[in-house]
């Protein structure tokens, strides 16, 4: 329940009521005013101030200001002239009802001003849409006139251009008649003079043809570059950089050494043996990308990941070593041995201990001399065993 505050200090003239309320510590961040024409509430918890005026005030003209330690309201009187007290002389049950009536008419009030805000934005975007409907056919008309004009003037560019191919051949034409009749001269026989033909049309001559050669901008994105994107694709693409910069491999950071699968195979070993499995992963996995097909890379790879924990990768890469070193013959023997066993293990733990055992069977008809490997297929024939009992 909050605490009433009764230390306020109030003073009047005829026309203004100024209270002051102190805020008792209280950020005025924090407080909460409520205000009607005879009603005035301020809530700044745990604290509360409520007043029912004397008399009614001008809401609209008068102010309320928040200072640091308290609260000052500048009433407007709407009767000129002295009040007796502050306060209204109500009974609870009238304070109560008062109250009521306070809340339902400032409730009215905000819906009605929640109306008009939204007939005021409806007639604003009417308003908006015949101007741009205006503006539109504006433009439309500008770009008729201009594409009229360029058309008139297209027009006479080419009947300009058909009256002067008319004459040169005309020209042509009776020169070549008058040239004969020159050279007959002398021979007393007439040539009939032939009137060219002013309704044959001027044939114009072919348009030479080309190659017109485009070259499109290499692009790292399928869709068409945008002004308005090239900051965010540029800092996309600084990112995807830094990502493979981290991992440790960037095809132009690197040197033609390094982007030799032998020498990454090399590299991958060096990491698993000072125990960096990432970065051996990250080896074997560049290796593989440039189109190596090095049964090794997959066998090591698979390693690496069992280290890790990644069991489900294991049990996929050494398939794959599986399948690359086929056929089986003598020089691969060591290689198959090493994928079953780690194919076995990582099914093991993956708990298809039956598919392990399996995987270390091959395993140790490809190695029978290796104590270690008869040791391991025991103790998972032990685990099926114990829970085949249960």
């Amino acid at each position: 329940m909050p605490l009433l505050v009764k230390e306020y200090s109030w003073r009047q003239t005829e026309n203004v009521v100024v209270i002051r309320v102190p805020l008792k510590g209280v950020h005025y961040r924090k407080v909460d005013i409520f205000t009607s024409d005879n009603y005035i509430k301020a809530y700044f918890h745990p604290f509360l101030f409520e007043v029912f005026l004397f008399s009614s005030v001008k809401e609209p003209q008068s102010k309320c200001t928040l200072v640091d330690d308290e609260i000052v309201f500048e009433l407007q009187k709407v009767e000129h002239a002295s009040w007796d007290d502050l306060e209204a002389n109500l009974s609870k049950v009238e304070q109560q009802e008062m109250r009521k009536k306070i809340l339902e008419r400032a409730q009215e009030k905000a819906k009605a001003e929640q109306e008009r805000k939204r007939v005021k934005k409806a007639e604003l975007d009417r308003l908006a849409v015949r101007q741009q409907i205006s503006i539109d056919t504006h433009h439309r008309q500008l770009i008729e006139e201009i594409k009229e004009n360029v058309k008139k003037t297209a027009i006479k560019e080419i009947e300009e251009w058909k009256v002067s191919n008319q004459r040169e051949e005309n020209k042509d034409h009776v020169d070549q008649e008058v040239v004969p009749f020159q050279k007959t001269a002398s021979v007393n026989k007439p040539t009939p003079t032939v009137e060219p033909d002013e309704n044959v049309k001027p044939i114009p001559f072919p348009r030479n043809f080309g190659i017109v050669k485009v070259h499109f901008t290499a692009r790292d994105f399928p869709t068409p570059k945008r002004e308005s994107q090239a900051q965010e694709e540029e800092e996309w693409l600084k990112k995807q950089a830094e990502a493979r910069r981290r991992v440790g491999f960037m095809t132009e950071d690197l040197s033609p050494e390094e982007l030799d699968p032998v020498w990454l195979k090399d590299k991958g070993d060096n990491f698993f043996k000072v125990g960096n499995y990432l970065g051996a992963v990250s080896a074997y996995s560049h290796a593989i990308s440039i189109g190596s097909k090095m049964p090794a890379l997959y066998s090591n790879r698979a390693a690496a990941h069992m280290a890790l924990g990644n069991l489900h990768k294991t049990v996929e890469d050494c398939s794959t070593a599986l399948e690359l070193l086929m056929p089986c013959v003598e020089m691969n023997c060591m290689s198959r041995a090493r994928c079953h066993v780690r194919r076995g293990i990582a099914l093991c733990r993956l708990g298809m201990v039956r598919e392990g055992i399996g995987e270390l069977e091959a395993a140790v008809a490809l190695r029978p001399d290796d104590e270690k490997l008869r040791l391991d297929l025991e103790k998972a024939r032990a685990l099926v065993e114990a829970d085949e009992l249960e």
